[in-house]
């Protein structure tokens, strides 16, 4: 069945109040970048990421591990000093080439390039979305406690572990299928809105503590 208009509400109210925090590092000063919107920290990564300079993509992956674990009090800069020391020049060219070749590179694509913190979906798909927030979204266990509400939506296609969903061609191609839907989800209900902006309204919602609500828009949607 469609959304209804509170739930449409809901997940409007939803996008426009996500609050992840836009965390992001500068390597050259050392010191974090306060203040920065999310559309700029977008903008600021992809360009890192994006860069035909190994140091810069270095640091694009660096932000996103920084960013990704925000929420983690030191984990974040254990985990990006971890990666600093342990990723190799040949990788970072060939990420670069990667990521300046294709638009949307596959998850298991990215996952092949065997950089240090990224072999897993939540982290992977992190990249793959600064790539191209406008038709890629994450994909996390947060996201997938809407699994555990109603089993038969877009995520039943992924296998998962207990404890982190492994990077497979399988969950690949259950990925593309999870930011399709979220594209649909968009185009029917709101309009102006990304596929990234559909993933943090759901996100917002099972931060907020309402997994139901979330599952029963993705579900309904």
């Amino acid at each position: 069945m469609p959304l209804s208009t509170e739930q449409v509400k809901k997940l409007r109210d939803a996008v426009n109040s996500y609050s992840f925090p836009t965390a992001h590092f500068d390597f050259i000063a050392k010191k974090p970048v306060i203040g920065l919107s999310m559309l700029q920290l977008e903008t600021r990564i992809r360009q890192q990421l994006l860069s035909a300079s190994p140091e810069q993509v270095k640091d694009g992956l660096s932000n996103v591990l920084y960013w990704g674990f925000a929420q983690m009090g030191g984990l974040g800069p254990v985990r990006v000093e971890r990666f600093r020391s342990a990723v190799s020049i040949h990788q970072l060219q060939q990420a670069s080439g990667l990521f300046t070749n294709r638009e949307r590179p596959a998850l298991y694509e990215i996952a092949e390039l065997g950089l240090p913190q990224f072999s897993k979906v939540s982290f992977v798909s992190k990249i793959r979305m600064y790539l191209d927030p406008v038709k890629s979204a994450t994909l996390d266990r947060q996201i997938m406690q809407m699994h555990q509400i109603h089993t038969d939506t877009v995520l039943a296609a992924f296998k998962q572990y207990s404890t982190s969903i492994p990077t497979t061609k399988g969950n690949s191609a259950a990925y593309e299928s999870w930011c399709d839907h979220l594209g649909f989800i968009a185009q029917a209900y709101l309009p102006t809105a990304r596929v990234v902006d559909i993933e943090r309204g759901l996100f917002q919602i099972i931060q907020e503590g309402d997994v139901s609500s979330a599952a029963d828009i993705l579900k309904n949607a």
